[in-house]
């Protein structure tokens, strides 16, 4: 069992790492672009553990920045509860995604012959994924491993940022919409900083060095994107000026 739990945690949290520095600061706000092989590599993960087609995500996220917390964005807690967001973000991305004009906020994604051939089969992805489980760790204990992994990655991590971070925490920029939240940066890679994302969203740092910011504001996939960069796999734009201290 904790074998199980540690293992789902565990790829929950390598997806959330990718879904941060790769569809969220690369992909959606073309913060950071990726070596071809490393995009491959990351898009590979994301449809191995969650199914989720890139331009899909960047679509519905990009609506969400064009109206926050106001009629037209696809998961405000504002508007639509503090729970219906963080218990039904998933299906309310679902919806968003039927929506007309959503897809408009993606194009600028060009896709991959992998992204369009085979990576759009989201099912064939978590099968698989499932599948490797089930092989390293043993049928039912992959079976547990894989469930925790969907539930933390559906039903909580993303939900806190979408759902929580929009309606409680503190502020470094008191007029943008969405909240910082230290603990929730902390398991989510960064995005917990959400105040300071929704201040200056094509910044590839979440956090911000002090006096502007608080003391303690931790941003894992900012280390991780420093750490991609000196290896030569990551670009940042504007690099020279939008890494805070």
């Amino acid at each position: 069992m904790l074998v199980a739990v540690l293992s789902g945690f565990l790829v929950a949290q390598i997806a959330s790492l990718v879904t941060t520095i790769y569809l969220h600061r690369g992909a959606a706000h073309r913060a950071v672009t990726y070596h071809p092989a490393l995009a491959f590599l990351m898009d590979l993960v994301l449809w191995l553990t969650t199914g989720i087609r890139r331009d899909e995500w960047v679509a519905v996220h990009l609506k969400h920045h064009a109206h926050p917390d106001e009629e037209g964005d696809p998961h405000s807690p504002i508007l639509l509860g503090l729970w219906a967001v963080q218990l039904g973000n998933y299906f309310l991305y679902r919806k968003a995604i039927r929506e007309p004009g959503t897809m408009d906020y993606a194009k600028h994604i060009k896709l991959s012959w992998a992204e369009r051939h085979v990576f759009r089969f989201s099912f064939l992805g978590l099968a698989i994924g499932t599948a490797g489980l089930c092989i390293v760790l043993g049928f039912w204990t992959g079976l547990l491993a894989a469930f925790t992994h969907l539930l933390l990655y559906l039903f909580f991590l993303n939900n806190l940022v979408n759902g929580w971070c929009h309606a409680r925490g503190y502020k470094n920029f008191e007029k943008v919409v969405a909240f910082n939240n230290r603990l929730i940066a902390w398991i989510t890679v960064g995005e917990g900083l959400h105040n300071n994302h929704h201040h200056e969203p094509g910044n590839y740092s979440l956090r911000r060095s002090r006096p502007t910011g608080r003391f303690g504001e931790v941003d894992l996939g900012l280390l991780a994107i420093r750490a991609l960069c000196a290896l030569g796999l990551a670009e940042p734009r504007h690099s020279r000026d939008r890494t805070p201290a």
